[in-house]
């Protein structure tokens, strides 16, 4: 998961930095799963090699269909995104999220029969703190939830079409209103499948570890936990597709314009990382003495 989002993030940083930064995308996860597990040298060498596989293919084959994501997304926020239309985006970018998931089991699953008892308890903590903000979510009263969810998701359509007036302001802020609260059974969720993973942790250091046990705990939609999510995400995003939808019909053609254009930028970037990293991968990523190291662009 840390994968798929780190890969996410930057290719949606939209910067003329984004090329090194995917390029060093392996030694940012890397850092950051060695700031959680605390991994020995060995351990850490191990991972790395797997990242650096891991990046590969997702050069090669996510790429391209990011890009199609993002042509796609363009397309359907031109003259305003309708519900059905994002709710075919959610689905397919939830599908990215297990292709990358499950890579990264296939990828990474064997290494948790190194983890030690202390190292699992540091990953334990580690994914407390990380979520502490949302825990605090919960200590908060009903009226500041509400204040909450409205002005963050009002902040990121504010990123996506600019500036509102004081009209789009008040209409938008009442729509939001009315998406439900999703944060409280999230939560459960999350522990309920973070209680199941680290089930599995605890036993492959002494029984093994089959990826099939991994993708049952963090993937498989028939456990209690997940089926008892499912309809209330299902339900959230068909809400909040809804009032995107209405939202849509009180913009001006500049703020559809500049979200088409961000959309539009994000996926000549992906398609330009897949054509450097297609290119690199024909003489060997490491390469020849003529091939760029990573993390090097000579463009730039």
């Amino acid at each position: 998961k840390l994968c798929f989002a780190t890969a996410c993030s930057l290719i949606l940083a939209g910067c003329s930095m984004v090329d090194i930064a995917y390029n060093n995308a392996p030694s940012l996860v890397s850092s950051r799963v060695d700031d959680a597990f605390d991994l020995d040298s060995l351990q850490n060498t191990q991972l790395d090699s797997r990242l650096e596989q891991f990046f590969v293919w997702h050069r090669e084959e996510e790429l391209i269909r990011y890009q199609q994501l993002l042509d796609q997304a363009a397309f359907a926020a031109d003259d305003g995104i309708t519900a059905a239309e994002f709710m075919e985006l959610n689905k397919a970018v939830r599908l990215a999220w297990r292709r990358s998931l499950e890579k990264a089991i296939d990828s990474f699953g064997d290494l948790a029969v190194t983890l030690t008892p202390q190292q699992i308890e540091n990953y334990q903590q580690y994914h407390r703190e990380s979520f502490s903000d949302f825990n605090d979510y919960l200590e908060k009263s009903p009226q500041q939830r509400e204040m909450f969810r409205v002005n963050r998701t009002y902040s990121r359509l504010e990123d996506w079409y600019g500036d509102f007036d004081e009209f789009q302001e008040n209409k938008i802020i009442q729509r939001l209103q009315q998406v439900p609260d999703i944060y409280e059974p999230w939560l459960r969720y999350r522990e309920a499948r973070q209680r199941a993973f680290i089930q599995v942790l605890n036993r492959a250091a002494t029984t093994g570890i089959n990826p099939a046990e991994l993708k049952a705990a963090l993937l498989d939609p028939s456990t209690e936990y997940a089926i008892a999510y499912e309809s209330l995400r299902q339900s959230y995003w068909q809400a909040f597709a809804v009032a995107l939808e209405d939202i849509n019909r009180w913009l001006t053609k500049e703020q559809k314009r500049r979200a088409v254009n961000k959309l539009r930028n994000y996926a000549q970037v992906a398609a330009r990382l897949g054509k450097q990293d297609a290119a690199r991968s024909q003489v060997g990523y490491h390469g020849s003495p003529a091939a760029d190291k990573p993390g090097e662009n000579k463009q730039l």
